[in-house]
């Protein structure tokens, strides 16, 4: 059996993938949206389709930061290099405190909840501006080789 090569027939594949990926959330949310309303928003946050669709759209967000650096790469505003690494730390650091600390104007009584919180948003964001942080580097030194 031959590969596909004709690049309208993979651009088509993959818009076929897409609409069943998008029919495919669209069933996943319906479903926790019923279950919902039907036995509770409790049962719908521990169903295990709300893990998978929570996986998902982290799955999505972190490709989708390939085709971002592709974009930013392709604008007006072409950088010869990333923003150093340790400004990333520190914009990630800042936006940790700020949602710790925001938990905990509003809930004074729970710090170890503050603590959580801007943790779980400082590793997050952390870890997107690396991934994107190593793209744009990588990009960046193959252009220099080149």
């Amino acid at each position: 059996m031959k590969r596909v090569t004709d690049e309208r027939l993979k651009i088509d594949m993959l818009k076929n993938i897409r609409i069943v990926f998008i029919f495919q959330t669209l069933g996943i949310l319906a479903i926790l949206i019923y279950t919902g309303i039907s036995k509770g928003p409790d049962a719908a946050f521990h169903s295990p389709l709300s893990l998978v669709f929570y996986g998902t759209g982290v799955i999505l967000g972190f490709q989708q930061l390939r085709v971002s650096a592709d974009m930013d790469e392709m604008g007006k505003h072409k950088l010869k290099k990333p923003m150093p690494y340790y400004g990333l730390v520190l914009i990630a650091l800042a936006v940790g405190l700020g949602a710790g600390l925001l938990t905990f104007l509003t809930d004074p009584l729970h710090k170890l909840n503050a603590w959580i919180i801007g943790g779980v948003f400082f590793i997050c964001f952390l870890a997107a501006y690396s991934v994107g942080y190593f793209i744009k580097k990588k990009r960046a030194e193959d252009d220099e080789d080149e």
